[in-house]
């Protein structure tokens, strides 16, 4: 009797094949195509500890190539998972991480984490990259607020930014209305 590993490459192989055809290709002859056990012939006690004997399928599909891509992260995204991380991280004035941050502090930190280098203060921040509308905002774009754009957050989505505002608060997010936009930046 088959064990269950044996009876997995079956059907393994089975499915190559019906790919195989479909595809116009051929397996070769090393191929093993048995037939699958159905699913109620599998073991319903538990885990198989050991395994005596494997029976591989090698499929060659020559032509045929992948067509699943994987999609690559923006440098946006990127910065915004590293902002994510620090929520609830504290507020530090000139705090640059790795567990306390001011404004400009977090928002270079996730940037440098996407592999991309901005000034150090929130003001050289806002004359750094793409002048971008509020209305074109993408998650990881840098928000500025206040006359003299003295705080920046992170777009997070939704109007809502993630930052370290002051003394006593975590990162945390916070809906952009909240606070007098006064721009956006996209460094990537």
């Amino acid at each position: 009797m088959p064990t269950t590993i044996q009876r997995l490459a079956a059907g393994a192989a089975t499915l190559a094949l019906a790919f195989a055809t479909v595809a116009g290709t051929e397996l070769p002859a090393t191929a093993d195509a048995r037939p699958a056990a159905p699913l109620s012939a599998l073991p319903q006690g538990g885990v198989v500890r050991t395994v005596d004997t494997l029976t591989t399928a090698t499929v060659s599909l020559g032509s045929m190539q992948q067509v699943v891509k994987k999609k690559k992260k923006s440098k946006g995204a990127k910065a915004l998972a590293f902002a994510k991380r620090q929520l609830g991280d504290r507020y530090r004035y000139g705090g640059t991480g790795p567990n306390a941050w001011d404004c400009s502090g977090l928002t270079r930190g996730a940037w440098k984490h996407a592999g991309k280098k901005i000034p150090r203060t929130s003001q050289g921040q806002s004359r750094h990259g793409k002048k971008v509308a509020k209305s074109k905002l993408r998650k990881g774009d840098l928000v500025f607020f206040y006359s003299g754009r003295s705080h920046v957050g992170i777009y997070a989505g939704n109007g809502k930014v993630i930052h370290a505002s002051r003394p006593g608060k975590p990162v945390s997010y916070i809906k952009m209305k909240y606070m007098p936009y006064a721009g956006a930046r996209r460094p990537a």
